[in-house]
């Protein structure tokens, strides 16, 4: 079941693009899905595939499986965050339901390996406390997007269920790094740190912060793929606790000196959670996951990032 390439789509998304470079950095067969391919990749370069995909369209699943070949998926195609078409919820269904649907139902016809999705902390929902969440806490969402990624991970468990179809969800908190456009605290301060001004953070009392590097995501997919057998259909993804903001302050300030922080009610209020850490016990069991890269060292190469996008 593990012959063939592997389809990692989302290319143009943080974790999607992510995957695709260390998947061929590692000697990996791929073949690369998304809406057009991103400009910010050269695929002809990395000899990868490419093939088009407007989600949901359950057609493009079968065709790319027969035609490249496929026996393994990493699905980061989706609606990324609440953030994002936030007054077009059917939309949002649309996309990351009928998306995983048309997928699930794709690998039960062609008898595909292992098949990695992507869920939220987002699916937790609000708790109304900081105690840390296991994967055995119920899911409360409480926006549309968190809703998808609840009743996606429904799906995943039932067609492995029902139908034998090899899935996995991962839960993975705040991702940021290289490639993450949608709103994002670190990389705010890293760009507003560049620039010299000061961030405007809403204070976020009561709430937590748990950003984990997409290079850590990345190694958890990656052990998500090859691990030949799972107890579990899903697994929490993250820094494994909690982080406070002067904490995230003065490890940004490690990579860019002039970063300063300005609380306001009207900052930034994006990447805070109304729950306690996820804990990461299950996937350190089961899949050796163990984050490894600090604050300070992603806000490295998220500046790196930052700064060669304003040169190109």
């Amino acid at each position: 079941m593990t012959d063939g390439p592997i389809l990692v789509t989302g290319i143009g998304g943080l974790i999607g693009a992510a995957v695709l470079r260390r998947f061929v950095a590692d000697g990996l067969p791929v073949v690369a899905m998304d809406r057009a391919p991103p400009p910010g990749l050269d695929l002809d370069r990395m000899g990868v595939p490419f093939l088009p995909h407007d989600l949901p369209d359950p057609q493009r699943w079968h065709e790319a499986i027969v035609r490249f070949g496929v026996r393994r998926v990493v699905h980061a195609g989706s609606i990324s965050g609440p953030m994002l078409l936030g007054d077009n919820p059917a939309r949002i269904c649309d996309i990351n339901l009928g998306g995983l649907m048309g997928l699930l139902d794709a690998a039960r016809t062609h008898r595909l390996g292992r098949i990695v999705w992507f869920s939220s902390i987002m699916a937790y929902g609000e708790r109304g406390d900081l105690v840390p969440v296991s994967e055995d806490t119920p899911l409360r969402p409480h926006t549309v997007y968190g809703a998808t990624k609840a009743a996606g991970e429904a799906l995943v468990h039932a067609y492995h269920a029902e139908q034998g179809v090899d899935a996995v969800a991962l839960r993975v908190a705040s991702c940021y790094g290289p490639g993450r456009t949608t709103a994002c605290l670190i990389r705010t301060l890293v760009e507003d740190g560049l620039a010299g001004r000061p961030t405007p953070v809403h204070p976020a009392p009561g709430r937590s912060r748990q950003h984990i590097f997409v290079g850590d995501v990345v190694t958890a997919i990656r052990a998500a793929l090859d691990t030949p057998s799972l107890p579990r259909r899903a697994y929490n993804i993250g820094p494994g606790r909690t982080q406070t903001i002067e904490e995230i302050v003065a490890e940004v300030g490690q990579a860019v000196p002039g970063v300063r922080l300005a609380l306001d009610p009207q900052g930034l209020a994006w990447n805070t959670f109304g729950l306690g850490a996820l804990s990461i016990d299950a996937a350190s069991r089961d899949l050796g996951f163990a984050p490894s890269t600090s604050i300070a060292a992603g806000a490295v190469a998220t500046r790196d990032w930052v700064q060669q996008r304003g040169a190109a």
